[in-house]
């Protein structure tokens, strides 16, 4: 049976019985595995390509690449190298998550292809990662609350996402957060993925966002990013 979704590449892996291993982000079948022979260009699909996918399904649910219409090469993300790796690390968040029910990781694809599009633009990364994590959290299911304890506070709780005062967060493990960070916080949750980055903050709050999500994912799954610690060498140095 043949069939055609629409996918961003995620990942291409090793040649096996001289047949490429593709990983695509699909949003009617989430992530699937597509065998592509592997004399064929590689130009014709690249990491972060993006358009229709005309698959063979076998009778044993494999799919086979049968053609490729490339929509969006996302050839921005590689005019600066550290809008390369964090792209690299959404992927990997997306494939950490690829693990589970693929069916579920669908959902990801409008709020990545929005990401990798502002990225490419010049976006600030370190909104567009903030953004991306968050509501990627959300969106899998680990939802902060931001409900607040019984006094006004400035601590972020890394195991429920609650805003705590001085006395509430000394027996848990908390970040220090702003106003504005709550609402952008707030904004990211509160919209679709198509809305989630129209939003701006000062760079030193757009720091401590990033700090903020990035924290609460790593705190919730077991999960390390070679490409995150890359992107940081580059952009911290």
């Amino acid at each position: 049976m043949t069939r055609k979704v629409k996918g961003i590449l995620l990942r291409v892996g090793p040649t096996i019985h001289e047949e490429k291993v593709l990983t695509i982000l699909t949003e009617q079948m989430g992530c699937i595995t597509v065998f592509a022979k592997s004399g064929r260009k590689k130009t014709q699909y690249d990491q972060f390509y993006y358009g229709e996918w005309v698959l063979y399904e076998t009778g044993g649910g494999n799919f086979l690449l049968n053609s490729f219409s490339l929509e969006e090469p996302f050839h921005g993300l590689k005019e600066r190298m550290e809008d390369t790796f964090l792209a690299g690390y959404f992927a990997q968040i997306v494939l950490h998550f690829c693990k589970g029910e693929p069916r579920e990781t669908g959902i990801l694809l409008p709020l990545l292809l929005n990401g990798l599009y502002l990225l490419g633009k010049g976006r600030a990364s370190l909104l567009v990662k903030g953004v991306f994590e968050l509501k990627t959290m959300q969106l899998m299911g680990y939802c902060p609350s931001l409900a607040p304890c019984a006094h006004p506070g400035g601590h972020f709780a890394l195991e429920d996402g609650s805003i705590l005062c001085d006395a509430c967060a000394l027996p848990r493990k908390t970040l220090p957060l702003s106003a504005t960070t709550v609402a952008a916080m707030a904004h990211i949750l509160n919209h679709p993925a198509a809305k989630a980055y129209s939003f701006s903050i000062p760079h030193e709050e757009q720091v401590l966002l990033s700090k903020l999500t990035e924290a609460f994912l790593l705190y919730h799954l077991d999960f390390k990013s070679s490409a995150l610690e890359m992107w940081k060498t580059i952009y911290e140095g």
